[in-house]
């Protein structure tokens, strides 16, 4: 029976068949056809994906105030297609190793990060995370270390993190958050160390600690595990995002760091510094909605 559900799990809307896929795709199809494959698989998950569709569209509501159901449905279309090519573009990077074109947004910021002692890297569910972590260890020739949530099904999981460690060269390692406070000992002493960490810090998932925010008018619930690590070791939190201009063009777009300074007011120093946090969140979210991967709900009704 666990065999049966397993083999059926590959072919779900999160499970491992689709990845293959792409990866076959990349590999065996000439360029000009990826257009079609990823306008069908697009489709596909836009009609049987109901709950991420549904989910996108609510949070486009909020995001972009006034605007109609009908026209969110289409917006939801399009951050669907451009999911599909940033997931295809990773794996064009990953196995044939396609050279890609890329500026860079905050250069003053970003070259101070690949030279920092130890810093938190805070970004969004937003363009190919696994490329720009790739594209920043080749750049500075430093490792990082991305923690995620894992993905529901274990073959995709597995898939995912020798996606990103491939893509790296061995630059590129890969945490989970189920691990609990010992990933938090673990983190910190990394920090500690002088390496570099990347979270995403646009929503919850799982079982991590939590606090409360304002994004758009609106509350939300967002991971507080950056900003205690931040304020416990010390190290600067720089907010990081990837976003997709075109075919294989991306910009790396970099702010100036977060500083979680310590009064000894310890909620108040962290609601500091998630209240900067949202203000760029939404600002990038406002400027780049269709390339803001938020397939569950993110506002609280």
């Amino acid at each position: 029976m666990n065999n049966s559900t397993s083999r059926l799990g590959r072919f779900a809307v999160r499970g491992v068949f689709w990845r293959h896929c792409l990866d076959w795709a990349a590999v065996n199809l000439p360029f000009y056809f990826y257009p079609v494959q990823l306008l069908f698989f697009t489709l596909f998950f836009f009609f049987f994906a109901a709950p991420a569709r549904r989910a996108i569209v609510a949070n486009l509501a909020v995001v972009l105030p006034g605007s109609s159901r009908a026209l969110n449905y289409l917006r939801a279309f399009r951050t669907l297609y451009n999911f599909a090519w940033t997931i295809a573009e990773a794996a064009i990077h990953k196995l044939i190793k396609e050279e890609f074109s890329y500026e860079i947004i905050g250069s003053e910021w970003l070259e101070q990060l690949g030279a920092a002692p130890g810093a938190i890297v805070l970004t969004a569910h937003m363009g190919s995370y696994d490329l720009g972590a790739a594209l920043f260890a080749e750049k500075f020739r430093r490792e990082i270390r991305i923690v995620r949530a894992p993905e529901p099904d274990r073959q995709s999981a597995q898939h995912l993190s020798a996606s990103l460690e491939k893509a790296g060269e061995g630059a590129v390692k890969v945490d989970y958050n189920t691990a609990g406070p010992l990933l938090s000992f673990d983190l910190l002493k990394a920090l500690r160390a002088g390496e570099i960490v990347s979270i995403q810090g646009d929503r919850v998932e799982g079982d991590v600690g939590q606090v409360a925010a304002r994004l758009f008018g609106r509350e939300v619930r967002l991971p507080n595990g950056p900003f205690v690590l931040a304020l416990v070791a010390q190290v600067p939190i720089y907010p990081l995002f990837i976003a997709r201009f075109g075919c294989r063009r991306y910009a790396i777009i970099v702010h100036e760091p977060i500083r979680v300074q310590s009064t000894g007011d310890r909620e108040k120093d962290i609601a500091h510094g998630v209240g900067q946090w949202c203000a760029i969140l939404e600002e990038i979210i406002a400027s780049r909605w269709d390339q803001w991967f938020a397939f569950t709900p993110i506002f609280a009704r």
